[in-house]
């Protein structure tokens, strides 16, 4: 095991409220200066999900900030930690009252580990090109992965947002965990389906290549979203090497 040396990011984010509920369900925290960026979106399903999006994202990064050592076994036991303490506050009786998805860049040296529960997303702009390193934990994206139905069917667009793992869930959570490398022209967006759901890869893109300040970036995604007609929460955090 190796210490994680100083990190340097700029993070942009913004998030807005969609007009489907009168509170806003995504939460993130933003620690640059750990190598810490974590996303979630609380299930509109559950009555306290926006509590748990809130618990689930402000006690991973507490879990992991000032530690010298983030690798996947760190993540994990972060994950588990906080997924212990969602079902024990929000599914004492095995009755969820709140759940969540989590996506998270947490920077493990030269490395990025890349956690994912749910169906918020992780991107990375690497040469122009836009690559997508979590899988959505969707009922919808398992048929197509196993080849049970197309993409383009009315069974996927039916169970899309339909999960099959989550935080919070009382019969239990294991996340992705990814090893990635960020090149300094390259950069990470973290997003929620406010806003991947309603952008195109191609819009996406653009947006990202367009302007190279992470605050902007992510006010344009989101704006972009919300103009698109998209009215879930939408929540978008970008993040460049710094220095």
């Amino acid at each position: 095991m190796t210490s994680s040396p100083p990190v340097q990011w700029l993070v942009g984010a913004d998030s807005r409220l969609g007009v489907r509920r009168g509170t806003n369900m995504d939460a993130f925290v933003s620690l640059p200066a750990e190598g810490i960026v974590v996303l979630a979106d609380g299930m509109g399903s559950t009555r306290r999900g926006g509590e748990a999006a809130r618990l689930a994202v402000e006690q991973f990064a507490g879990l992991l900030a000032g530690t010298p050592v983030r690798d996947e076994s760190a993540v994990n036991a972060a994950v588990a930690a906080v997924q212990e303490q969602l079902v024990a506050e929000f599914a004492p009786d095995g009755a969820v009252t709140g759940a969540t998805t989590l996506c998270a860049v947490v920077a493990d040296c030269d490395d990025l580990l890349i956690v994912n529960l749910g169906d918020s997303r992780c991107h990375l702009l690497h040469d122009g090109a836009l690559l997508a390193v979590t899988t959505d934990h969707t009922v919808a994206a398992h048929l197509v992965a196993v080849g049970a139905a197309e993409p383009d069917s009315p069974l996927v667009r039916r169970t899309t947002n339909h999960l099959r793992r989550y935080l919070g869930n009382p019969a239990g959570a294991a996340a992705d965990v990814t090893r990635h490398r960020l090149a300094a022209a390259d950069a990470v967006l973290l997003s929620t389906d406010g806003v991947h759901g309603v952008l195109t890869a191609a819009q996406l893109t653009d947006i990202l290549l367009a302007d190279p300040d992470p605050g902007v970036a992510a006010r344009r995604l989101v704006t972009a979203a919300v103009a698109a007609g998209g009215t879930d929460d939408a929540t978008a955090l970008v993040i460049r090497p710094g220095g």
